[in-house]
């Protein structure tokens, strides 16, 4: 199952580190880690998303806890959170393809933040499945580039 966590780290040099070393130092990959800075200037915030059992999150968050540099671990729950993530994709412009590309783009809501005469570069913020769905509509007309930040999350109330 995929698991969100919160964390609140001092903002020092080699936390990400040692943080990230907690889960793949069990064998798991890191699906997605953003990290940034958080309310406080002296901490940042990491959304990391991972795919494990229970009972290994519970252990993960048990190592965490006992690092220095983290202030607050949060796992997140899919039911109660509002997540969002940021694409910008690089598309094949041809002048035959123009239109259609607009009009997907228009439908999902994104924004073309650059333009030359070989290619688009769209904006695209949403949920994961909006992200996954955008890049399947897009691809037929050719891919240049593609950089996803992953999911940013934050609990509901």
């Amino acid at each position: 199952m995929k698991y969100t966590l919160s964390l609140i780290v001092e903002n020092r040099h080699g936390v990400l580190a040692k943080v990230s070393q907690v889960i793949t130092g069990r064998g798991y990959n890191i699906q997605s880690l953003s990290v940034g800075p958080s309310e406080h200037t002296d901490t940042s915030r990491m959304i990391i998303v991972f795919d494990c059992d229970e009972r290994i999150v519970e252990q993960v968050i048990k190592q965490m806890n006992k690092l220095v540099d983290v202030i607050k671990i949060s796992l997140i729950s899919c039911d109660e959170k509002v997540e969002r993530e940021l694409l910008l994709i690089r598309i094949m412009r041809k002048k035959e393809n123009d239109e259609a590309i607009t009009r997907t783009i228009k439908i999902f809501r994104g924004k073309i933040v650059d333009m030359t005469p070989k290619s688009f570069v769209v904006e695209v913020t949403g949920n994961v499945r909006k992200i996954d769905a955008f890049i399947e509509n897009i691809r037929p007309y050719g891919i240049q580039e593609l950089m996803r930040t992953g999911p940013l999350a934050l609990p509901r109330g």
